[in-house]
This record gives structure tokens, C-alpha cells and sequence, in this order.
């Protein structure tokens, strides 16, 4: 059931004020999640948010993102993916049929065109009262026939637009509420591309180190501001290897793929992520002091062809939890020729 407009604005205005009260920034993912929780569609969502609230004194962005996973993005992103399919199935078949309804027009203009400078001419000779009617008649048909191809024109542009937004909400869609950058699903669907097609792949799974604490010390705010900096780290640090690719697993978790990187070559590049994240120079615009620095753990681990995708993800758990436990803020496994300085 569509809602009316004046109900879409009162939850907009009931919407907004929630999610900056629980510093919550106003993006597509975390408003979804937040309208949901005000019009109560999702009586499951409101329990846990309400619960939540009363534990926390406020629902953050990073218990948002536990949210999101559970109850609107598999379930809502599906459905939505397949109704984003389903209209531009219908808008390429809309577009092919107004491109060539077009087409048509255009060259029976142009036939018509001819017809009447002939019939003109031979009505020109005559003095019968009909042959100049029917001139007057093919003329007016003609512009007709030439608003109804302008129209033409004008619904296709709309449906060239509409086909640009569809792929921009698709490419949204993998992006993370956060950070901007690809989230779990564009990872899941990715990892199972490299590893089907690439020589080699290797997976990198990283955390900041003792994030919890920071954000209880620092606030939510600029925990979420140190999310969004790591992540802008380990884009650039992408950019600068070729086909590598970084994504936000939740949380302050992340992950990165590196497609054709043997475990010596993936070993060497999160070392050099760790140490470009460990520079960082945050600081707290309010008071200007300087936040304490952010360092990672990080976990790799090279695909065996034949292994299961669930178990590439477990053994490089498995590396990070080693990190964590030899002291944090380092690389496992330890590959001494990557590790070098």
C-alpha cells in the first residue's frame, strides 16, 4: 500500500531527529533502517532498537550496522535487487520499442513529406474543391505524426534517465552507509568471482585494534570518523595495487581481496596497510587534542583451489586472531621477506 505524500513527510520529520539523537549520520542504508523503525512495519526491528536504547543509552551506527545485516539488508536488498532487475528488464524493453516507434515516425514523415509536395503540386492544376482538402488533411496529419514523434523523443530521454538511475541505486546497493566503501555483499559476490577465475587470490581480514575502548573514551562520533579514515586508508593503499579491493565487513572490521597476489606479495601490501594506518594523524576538531593512534591486526591467507570460500574466511580469521594474540598491531601469518622494512 503507497503512502501519501503528507504521511511520507510526517515520518521524514519523526525520522531525522531519532537518528541524530543517536548520532547516527543520514545516510540511504541507516534512514532505511530508521524508517522502518518509525513507521513500526518491522515490529521485530523496534524491540531490538528499543532494547538497545535502553541498554545504551542510544543505537550508534555501529550496532545500526548489526541491524541492517539482520533485518533489512538480506532480506530487503533482495527483494529490492530483484525488483531493480525486474523494472530495468521493462525500461531496456521500453527504451527498444520508443527508439524504434521513433524510427518509424520519422521515415513516414519523411515519405508523407514527399507525398504531399506531389499531391500540392497536382492541386495546384486543379480547381477541384477535394484534391485541395486532402492536401489540407495529409498536412495535418503530418504534424501530428511529428508532435507524436517529439513525444517519442522526450519519453525516451526520460527512460534514459531512469535506466542512469536504476544502475546508480544498483551500484548503492554494494556500497557501505558509513564509509562509502564496498560492503559484505559486494564482497561475498566478488570473493567468488576472484577465486573462480583469478590464478591466484588472496584475502586480507583486518580490525582496529581496541575500538571499544576508544569509542567509550573518544564517543561515538569520532569512532565513526576513524571508521570512515581507515577506510579512506585502505582505498588509496588499493588504488596503488593493481585490481585490489576494499571492503567493510561491520563494525571496524574490514576485509580486502587481491586478486593474482600470492601469500608473500598479500603479506607485504597489509603490512604496508598497517603502517600507513598506523600514521594517521587524528584529532578532535572540538578540542583540538590529539587522538591516540590507530593500529590493526591483520590476517592473510592465499586460496587453495578446491577449498570452500567459508574456509578461506576461517583460516584468515584464524591469522587475525593470531595477530591479536602475539600483541596487536601486526601481520599473521609471518612472512619474514614481506614483513621486512
Amino acid at each position: 500500500m503507497s503512502l501519501s505524500a503528507s504521511k511520507v513527510n510526517q515520518y521524514f520529520r519523526l525520522t531525522v531527529p531519532m537518528m541524530v539523537k543517536n548520532n547516527v549520520p543520514i545516510t540511504p542504508p541507516y534512514y532505511t533502517l530508521w524508517y522502518n523503525y518509525t513507521t513500526g512495519d518491522i515490529p521485530k526491528l523496534n524491540q531490538r532498537m528499543d532494547d538497545i536504547i535502553k541498554r545504551l543509552g542510544q543505537c550508534d551506527s555501529l550496532m545500526c550496522d548489526k541491524l541492517l545485516d539482520e533485518f533489512i539488508t538480506n532480506a530487503a536488498e533482495d527483494k529490492l535487487l530483484e525488483m531493480q532487475s525486474n523494472i530495468n528488464q521493462v525500461v531496456k524493453s521500453m527504451g527498444h520499442s520508443t527508439q524504434n516507434a521513433m524510427s518509424d515516425a520519422e521515415d513516414f514523415n519523411q515519405t508523407l513529406s514527399k507525398d504531399i509536395k506531389i499531391m500540392a503540386q497536382e492541386a495546384s492544376q486543379s480547381d477541384a474543391p477535394a484534391a485541395h482538402k486532402i492536401v489540407s488533411i495529409a498536412r495535418d496529419f503530418m504534424d501530428k505524426t511529428e508532435h507524436y514523434r517529439s513525444q517519442l523523443e522526450k519519453q525516451n530521454a526520460e527512460i534514459q534517465a531512469l535506466k542512469e538511475k536504476i544502475a546508480e541505486t544498483e551500484k548503492q546497493m554494494f556500497k557501505d552507509g558509513l564509509t562509502e566503501i564496498n560492503n559484505r555483499r559486494k564482497f561475498n559476490e566478488d570473493l567468488a568471482i576472484y577465486t573462480a577465475s583469478a590464478t591466484d587470490t588472496c584475502l586480507v581480514i583486518l580490525d582496529i585494534d581496541h575500538f571499544k575502548p576508544f569509542n567509550d573514551e573518544y564517543g561515538h562520533l569520532l569512532g565513526d570518523k576513524v571508521i570512515q579514515s581507515v577506510a579512506r586508508t585502505l582505498e588509496l593503499s588499493c588504488a596503488q595495487a593493481q585490481g585490489a579491493q576494499a571492503y567493510r565487513f561491520g563494525g571496524e572490521e574490514f576485509a580486502l581481496l587481491l586478486p593474482n597476489a600470492d601469500i608473500q606479495t598479500a603479506a607485504k601490501f597489509a603490512n604496508e596497510v598497517r603502517v600507513r594506518i598506523s600514521r594517521l594523524n587524528l584529532t578532535n576538531k572540538k578540542t583540538g587534542q590529539s587522538l591516540r593512534p590507530i593500529t590493526t591486526s591483520l590476517g592473510v591467507a592465499q586460496f587453495k583451489p578446491g577449498e570452500t570460500l567459508d574456509a578461506l574466511l576461517e583460516r584468515a580469521d584464524q591469522h587475525l586472531y593470531a595477530a591479536k594474540n602475539a600483541g596487536r598491531n601486526c601481520v599473521r601469518p609471518v612472512i619474514p621477506t614481506a614483513l621486512a622494512s
